[in-house]
């Protein structure tokens, strides 16, 4: 009987002929209250957990942003770059003096001291040799895999001994 009534009280909704008081017997046959209340309990919850996922996918977001904006940005570093710089000129003075002389004031206050700082000095400048200034050479290009071990190494003791 129950589910006649409802059907009955349905037609009459669609017809448009239902009153109140049988409106409000159709939503507690119906149980229309408790029914919307638990939809929209439904519905919140779902409303709740998209607001979540969007707000941490915002959150991760803006996360990689930074460090990928905090890895382009260029640091106080100085960047190594190889560079060619000419080669110095070596220019050697010929020029020695063949004995150094004491000034004659020093000689004739002290003449023992005097002869004898002269002469280790005189003796020192006499022994020092005189720097070899090495011709520039074309630089000659090695193979690595073609050439025979022996010319490798004669040009290599050619290089040592100039």
């Amino acid at each position: 009987m129950k589910h006649d009534s409802i059907q009955q009280l349905l037609a009459k909704r669609q017809a448009g002929t239902l009153t109140d008081s049988e409106l409000q017997e159709l939503n507690r046959l119906t149980h229309k209250d408790e029914v919307v209340a638990a939809a929209e309990q439904a519905a919140a919850g779902i409303v709740r957990r998209r607001r979540l996922i969007t707000s941490a996918v915002a959150l991760v977001a803006v996360a990689v942003g930074t460090v990928g904006v905090a890895m382009l940005v260029p640091k106080n570093e100085v960047t190594l770059i190889a560079q060619q710089q000419p080669t110095p000129q070596i220019t050697v003075v010929e020029e020695i003096p063949q004995s150094i002389e004491a000034p004659v004031e020093a000689v004739a206050a002290k003449p023992a001291v005097a002869k004898k700082t002269t002469a280790p000095v005189a003796r020192q400048i006499e022994n020092v040799a005189h720097p070899k200034v090495a011709k520039k050479a074309d630089p000659t290009v090695m193979c690595n895999n073609q050439c025979e071990a022996d010319s490798v190494i004669s040009d290599i003791w050619k290089f040592l001994t100039a």
